[in-house]
Formats: structure tokens, sequence, C-alpha cells
């Protein structure tokens, strides 16, 4: 009975438990289905990529052969792995390859910026690049003319460093012509030093481009005296502007006064500004060249050198002195003394001009000699205007009244008698009265009016001509006077 109990609780379990399974797959039956779909889908993915892959077994098996049968170099293995080595070296220097690349643009912003000294160390580096990794090429180039093709090969592999170093060289250039500007404007002592000097430790970074020999140090005092050209060329340009001429103001109250200002003035900056550039160029490349040649301690010929550079600096500013010096007597004075019709003005320009001169001789130009002479002509022109005037004024007169047929404009006839009061005969000696006031003109002019203002005309020009009275003019005024 026990074994009988045993199946029949057997039995139950089994028919419990199918229940619970028919219960489970009735419940997960979406489950199952998509299952059973997904495996089959994947089933028919495996297929077809077992048919893909055997399908492409014979065309790598045709591959592998060529390439391992090639024998081109390029298109073999081994190359194809140094390429790939090539690419993954360069990934790795990325950071680097971009800051090289950044190079030119960042000495284009220190050019703009002023940080002079940052820019002449990147075209330093540049330098460092090029001595680096294409100057070894170009030498075995030149010593090894057979194997070009191989030189040739390894250069285009330098394209970017190439590239760099030209980038850099034209901002070199851009950077001399910024400084060149800059010396164009009003610049302080401490200022034109510093340019300077940017330009020369530029000269520097062009002179260590070029291969050590002997005709480098004739390579630097070219340079040299190329600089000190450039300098004076630029002050120039700031030394022109002073004399360039200005707009007369016409709301002055006194155009006399507004003219001789202006005139006063010009001469004024014009003289500043010529000694402030020849002491910045004394002061800039004689003491550079007496320290180097000083500071050299190698023998005669480098206390040549400086010596020589020495007097070409100062021939250099001998010339340009003598030529600021004509223009400033032909096109400055000239110019502005041929509108002056008053001799206070001539006088207040001639005693500028003699400052000028003299304080030019502090640096070995006074021209004190060839001043006089324009303003001689000057004063020659005005007095002699007004002679030429009064005369002319004469002529016409006497012309109208011969014309005319009327001669009562000729003579007056007022009382030419002088007053009792003005006559009276008293016992002064007539010499003290010549010294003590200048003599009354004679009252007898007064019946004769045409005659009394020519003689009017004469005084005025010998009025005009003792403001600014010149010994060398005497023979000059007496032969116009006789030529009139």
């Amino acid at each position: 009975m026990a074994e009988v109990d045993e199946r029949l609780v057997a039995r139950a379990a089994l028919e419990a438990a199918e229940d619970h399974v028919q219960s489970l797959c009735s419940t997960h039956a979406s489950t199952f289905v998509a299952v059973e779909r997904r495996g089959a889908a994947l089933q028919a993915s495996l297929s077809d990529l077992l048919q893909s892959i055997s399908s492409a077994a014979p065309c790598v098996a045709s591959a592998q052969e060529s390439l391992q049968n090639s024998p081109d170099d390029e298109a073999g293995l081994s190359a194809l792995a140094e390429r790939h080595r090539l690419r993954r070296r360069t990934l790795l220097q990325h950071s680097s390859l971009l800051e090289l690349l950044e190079l030119p643009s960042l000495m284009d912003a220190c050019v703009r910026s002023g940080l002079y000294d940052e820019a002449l160390s990147i075209a330093g580096f540049a330098n460092t690049l090029e001595r680096r990794h294409l100057l070894p090429i170009l030498q075995q180039q030149q010593h090894a003319p057979e194997q070009g093709s191989s030189s040739s090969g390894k250069q285009s592999q330098q394209t970017v460093v190439v590239g760099v170093v030209a980038e850099v060289r034209r901002r070199e250039s851009e950077l001399r012509r910024h400084l060149l500007h800059r010396l164009k404007g009003d610049v302080s002592m401490p200022q034109c030093l510093e340019v300077v000097t940017a330009l020369r430790r530029l000269n520097g970074v062009e002179l260590e481009r070029r291969a050590p020999d002997k005709g480098l140090e004739r390579l630097h005092a070219a340079m040299e005296l190329k600089l000190q050209v450039d300098f004076l060329e630029a002050r120039d340009v700031w030394l022109d502007a002073a004399s360039s001429p200005t707009a007369p103001t016409t709301s002055a109250p006194n155009p006399l006064a507004n003219q001789s200002e202006q005139i006063l003035d010009s001469i004024e900056k014009y003289r500043t500004r010529c000694f402030e550039i020849a002491t910045q160029f004394l002061a800039i490349f004689r003491a550079s060249t007496r320290s180097s040649s000083s500071s050299a301690l190698a023998g005669v010929s480098l206390e040549q050198d400086g010596k020589r550079n020495d007097n070409s600096s100062s021939s250099l500013l001998s010339m340009w002195t003598t030529r600021r010096i004509h223009i400033f007597l032909n096109h400055v004075v000239s110019r502005q003394l041929a509108s002056v019709q008053n001799t206070a003005t001539v006088r207040d320009a001639f005693d500028a001009a003699i400052f000028f001169a003299t304080s030019m001789g502090r640096i070995g130009a006074d021209f004190q000699p060839l001043v006089a002479p324009l303003f001689h002509a000057r004063m020659l022109a005005i007095v002699t205007y007004y002679w030429t005037d009064g005369l002319s004024t004469f002529a016409e007169t006497l012309k109208i009244c011969r014309d005319a047929g009327v001669a009562s404009p000729l003579y007056s006839t007022t009382n030419t008698t002088t007053d009792t009061n003005s006559n009276t005969t008293e016992d002064v000696d007539p010499t003290v009265v010549d010294k003590a006031k200048t003599p009354n003109p004679p009252r007898t002019l007064l019946a004769l009016p045409p005659l009394a203002r020519l003689v009017n005309a004469y005084l005025t020009g010998l009025n005009e001509l003792r403001r600014c009275l010149f010994p060398d003019l005497c023979w000059k005024l007496t032969e116009a006077l006789e030529q009139l």
C-alpha cells in the first residue's frame, strides 16, 4: 500500500508540475516567440557572413601574393609599415606641430603689439630650425650632386619646416618696415635707441643665416652703414613735417604778427628737430662704434675697422647736415621770406636763423655766412619796392598832368611860411640840434606835393632799412638808386 501511495503522490506532483509549466509557457509565450525569431535571424546573418568570407578569401590570397612578389619598394609591405609608423609618430607630435605652425602668426602678433624682443626670439628660433633640418640637406646636395634625387626627397619631407621658415622670413621684413615707420614719428631718445637696437638684432639674425666666411665683417659694416642711412631717411620724414607749409589763420586780428609767428615757429621747429636728429645719431652710432672698437682687443685690424666705421658715420652725418642746411636755406627760409613785406619780421627771422646756425656749430655745422645773403636780398627788395613805387607814382602824376594840360596838382598855393613860434631866431648851435633830434623836413616841399610824396617814399624805404640794417647793403642800395 505504501508503494501505491508513493506512486500516486509522484503522479500528482508530475501533473502539478506540468500544469505549472504550461501556465508559465502560456504566460511568457510572446517572449519565447521573440527569442525564436531572433535566433533565426542570427543564424541567417551568420550564414551570410560565412558566405562573404568564403567569397573574399580568393581576393585576399591574390592581394597577398601580389604584395609579396612586387618589385617596387613603395608598394611593398615594408613601405606600408614605414608609412604607418610615420603617421603614428606624427599623431604623437601633434601638439608640437601645432605650436610650430603658429610661429608666423605669433610673430605677427608680437610685431603689432610692439614686443620686439619676442619677435626677434622667434626669428632666431627659425634660424635654429633651418640649421637643424634644412642646412644638412643643402650641404649634401652641394657635396654629392649625384645624390640629388635622395636629397630632394628628404627636403620634400621637410615641407612644414620650409613653409614655417619662409613665413617667418616674411614677418622679419614686416618687422623691419614697422621699426622704420616708427622712426618717422616723434620718438624720444630712449625709444629711438630701442628701435635701433631691435634693427641691429634683426641684422644679427640675418648674419646668423649666412655661412661664416672672411667677408662676414665687411657685410656687417655694410649693414651698419645701411642702418644709418635708413635711420636718417626715416627721421627726414619727421623733419620735413616741420617745414611743411601751414594754412594761415584768417581770423587773426594782426596778419603781420601772424606771419611773423609762423616764420619763427617754422624756423624753431626745424632747428630743434634737426639738432635732435643729429644728437640722436651721434649718441647712438658714434658711441656704438667707439665702444665696439675700444672693446676689441684682437689687434690693429679691428681698431682700424672701428676708426673706419667712425669716419663713415661722421662723413654720413656731415653729408646729411649739409643737405638739410641747403634745404633750410633754399626752401624753408627763401619760400617764407618771399611773401614778407615787413622788415621787423625779416629782422626776427634773421635772428632766429642766426641762432639756428650758431646752435648747429656745437656739432661742427655752423653756417652763419650762408644766412646773411638771403636776408640781404629780401631787404634790398623791400627798400627798392618803396623807392620804385614812389618813383612810379611821381612819373604817373607827371604824365597825367601833361596829358590833361593841368599844372595845379604839381604845386600848392598854401602858405609855406613857418610859424613864428617854431622859427624863433634863437642862438642855438646847429650841431647840438642835429644830435638832439632828427631834423625836420624842409617846408618848401609842401609847395610841390608830387615831389614831397617821392621824398616820403624814399624816406620810408630808408626807415624800413633802419629796422634791419646790414652793412653789406650800402653799395647794393647805391647801385639800385643809381639805376632808378
